[in-house]
């Protein structure tokens, strides 16, 4: 199942690419959305299915669980990345810098790449690695929402749903994130479907 829908994404990204490219622009640089915007709501999907795992775990103590949340936000924390560095590369060209600490949509998601970067950490250095991991998965979730809301009362980052896109503009855009997130579910699907218990 996993193979179908991973070449279903890839054929969907592709298309989606060659949109990206393809489509007149008012202005060059903000083609980046199409990167910028699907790794960002990926990265908050996986980040919530990990949320919503942990307090699974906690809540029955099964190690599937934990290992579920453990690669959902391994998955999450990538996208993040990729988010924060392509809109860092977007604020360049619109605002002249890569990153202003009087931004604070870009403050926020750094602090949260930094709790999740620790997440990692801890999961190799604590013992009961899985349910301390899920008490720190539940506690650092709290940045996702935050970073959201974030954007509309940062002085430079454009609101949620302010940009003016032509309707191709926006078909594709759908489509790339719908791409990313069939990516992300046959991520999980082939890492988990045989997937063994491992002890905490």
């Amino acid at each position: 199942m996993f193979r179908l829908i991973l070449l279903i994404a890839i054929a969907m990204l592709l298309f989606g690419i060659y949109n990206s490219f393809s489509l007149p622009a008012k202005i060059e640089s903000y083609r980046i959305v199409f990167l910028h915007v699907p790794s960002a709501i990926a990265s908050y999907l996986a980040f919530t299915v990990s949320f919503i795992y942990s307090i699974s775990f906690l809540r029955g103590g099964s190690l599937k669980s934990d290992e579920i949340a453990s690669r959902s936000a391994k998955f999450g924390f990538i996208m993040a990345m990729v988010a924060f560095i392509s809109g860092a590369i977007w604020a360049k060209e619109t605002w002249g810098a890569y990153f202003t600490w009087y931004e604070i949509r870009e403050v926020i998601v750094l602090l949260m790449l930094f709790i999740y970067a620790v997440y990692f950490s801890l999961r190799n250095l604590v013992e009961e690695k899985a349910r301390i991991s899920a008490i720190y998965l539940i506690i650092a979730y709290i940045t996702v929402p935050l970073s959201y809301i974030s954007g509309f009362f940062s002085p430079l980052h454009p609101r949620p749903f302010e940009a003016e896109f032509s309707p191709e503009w926006r078909l594709n855009l759908i489509l790339m994130i719908i791409s990313f997130v069939l990516i992300y579910a046959s991520y999980m699907l082939k890492e988990t479907r045989e997937d063994k218990p491992k002890s905490s």
